[in-house]
């Protein structure tokens, strides 16, 4: 497994990036087919001292990513909580990819997924929607899309635990983002063709 480790605001010391590994290689034991692990450390000024120090592991098991993100009072029990929130998703994950017959129960129906755009053709455009400035840019990530369906995004954003999920959408070839609506289901963004 190839592990990465960068700070911000935080000195990452080689005791600390031997906790690291040998956190991560637990996870390693239990699912070989880690590729690689991105962990990023921040020390954030918060009110609350228990909260200081931010740890997300990201892992990359056979092009499909698990994350988690655990705030601490130090850097050893964000890591720690990390590490155990992300052997909780190995777990789930090896049960989901290695079963038998693989139907994923919580992927949107195809025909749901159109009925929901449809009623949402009828909401104002965005053009119509004033529009706000709230923050700065304050990080851009970039990665790999490989195409998959609609159903494997739902996947994907479950593993990241994330409201939505940017994909390469395999059946048309082009840029979708997946969303959970606030009444669970999914909506499925596409680009209008030119």
């Amino acid at each position: 497994m190839d592990l990465n480790i960068q700070g911000r605001n935080i000195e990452i010391t080689r005791s600390m990036k031997e906790h690291v590994a040998a956190k991560l290689d637990s996870l390693d034991r239990h699912l070989p087919s880690i590729t690689r692990a991105e962990v990023e450390m921040a020390s954030e000024s918060t009110r609350s001292q228990q909260d200081r120090v931010v740890v997300q592991v990201s892992l990359n098991v056979g092009g499909e990513l698990l994350r988690a993100q655990r705030r601490a009072a130090n850097a050893r029990a964000a890591v720690n909580a990390a590490a155990e929130a992300l052997d909780r998703q190995v777990n789930r994950w090896k049960t989901q990819n290695y079963r038998s017959e693989r139907i994923p129960r919580y992927a949107p129906d195809a025909d749901l997924v159109r009925d929901t755009m449809a009623a949402e053709d009828e909401a104002p455009s965005q053009e119509e929607i004033p529009v706000e400035t709230v923050g700065d840019l304050v990080r851009i990530k970039r990665f790999d899309m490989e195409p998959m369906s609609v159903e494997e995004a739902a996947l994907q954003m479950q593993y990241l635990d994330h409201s939505f999920y940017m994909f390469l959408d395999a059946e048309t070839s082009r840029y979708s983002v997946l969303y959970r609506r606030a009444d669970a289901n999914y909506g499925l963004i596409q680009p209008t063709e030119r």
